[in-house]
């Protein structure tokens, strides 16, 4: 991966964004982040990461409308969305979104992020 490619870490646990932003720097990966989706819509139209890492969980919106907006604005830019949530939230509103399901390793979520973001570099 190249220093040039960036996440935006959408969660609403400051430890599990803390986390994988460290993960990430040490491979050279520029994070930004978000506690939820709302701002991460403002993030993602602003700043235009290369991808979108989302825990669903977060989303506390009526009929889950963040999710459906975040998944929107990121399919206007073709940036991808690695979505964390439990395997019951699976059908979630953001069709292409990659999910990992809860609970997961940090190792397998960067190798996920990694190959998503192999064309970089």
């Amino acid at each position: 991966m190249s220093a040039k490619a960036r996440v935006l870490i959408v969660d609403s646990s400051s430890e599990a964004r803390e986390i994988l932003r460290t993960l990430l720097k040490r491979r050279g990966t520029e994070t930004l982040e978000a506690s939820a989706a709302t701002h991460a819509n403002e993030i993602l139209e602003r700043q235009q990461p290369d991808l979108v890492v989302y825990d669903a969980d977060c989303d506390r919106s009526p009929s889950q409308e963040d999710s459906r907006v975040l998944g929107r604005t990121a399919s206007r830019s073709d940036t991808p969305i690695v979505v964390l949530g439990t395997t019951k939230r699976h059908l979630s509103p953001l069709p292409t979104g990659q999910l990992v399901t809860k609970p997961y390793h940090y190792g397998s979520l960067i190798r996920r992020i990694e190959e998503l973001l192999g064309s970089f570099g």
